[in-house]
């Protein structure tokens, strides 16, 4: 995955915010009430906070691996 195509996946996640019917056009899926996941692609997932100044990146991994964050938290 380039990082370029991360990057645009990421301000398309930033300019979704806040408007739950574009999130599905996306990838970004709510995971709590804070945190949001956003598909890169079939296997790679974001994982940002939601704080009250910015989303914030916490992690990048598989579904599998993405679980495993969350249960940590």
């Amino acid at each position: 995955m380039e990082r370029k195509e991360i990057g645009r996946r990421i301000s398309e996640a930033q300019s979704s915010m806040g408007q739950p019917h574009l999130h599905k056009g996306t990838g970004l899926r709510k995971l709590s009430d804070h945190y949001f996941e956003l598909r890169v692609d079939p296997k790679l997932r974001l994982v940002f906070e939601d704080t009250p100044s910015a989303l914030v990146f916490e992690f990048m991994g598989n579904h599998d691996e993405v679980k495993r964050f969350l249960k940590d938290l």
